[in-house]
């Protein structure tokens, strides 16, 4: 199975748009599995922005019940491709994920 995570700041424009597109793209395909995710926690629980849904719903796309949740250290290690829209905010969220990596490949080789 391979597992994709999409996150942007917080997850009701960019990164749940990226989810169902690509959700739609490989709906044939049962070896995939995508979600998405944000960095920040100020949207948690909020549904998809309005234009974003408006979006998804002129091309065909659907996205069902979506609510934004905040990525967790676990993720990084159930997921196998993170991929961030970025802008300025999310510096921060590298570094961590440098820290975080950093630290398992440290616990994995003691």
């Amino acid at each position: 199975m391979i597992k994709i995570l999409f996150i942007c700041h917080g997850n009701i424009c960019r990164s749940p748009i990226a989810e169902y597109v690509m959700k739609d793209l490989c709906k044939n395909r049962s070896d995939i599995h995508i979600e998405s995710k944000a960095v920040s926690a100020e949207e948690i629980g909020n549904p998809i922005y309005p234009h974003a849904a408006k979006t998804l719903n002129k091309h065909g796309v659907p996205f069902g019940n979506h609510r934004a949740r905040q990525i967790k250290k676990e993720d990084y290690d159930e997921f196998d491709y993170i991929i961030a829209y970025v802008n300025p905010r999310i510096f921060l969220w590298f570094y961590h994920l440098a820290y975080w990596s950093a630290s398992l490949l440290h616990d994995k080789h003691e």
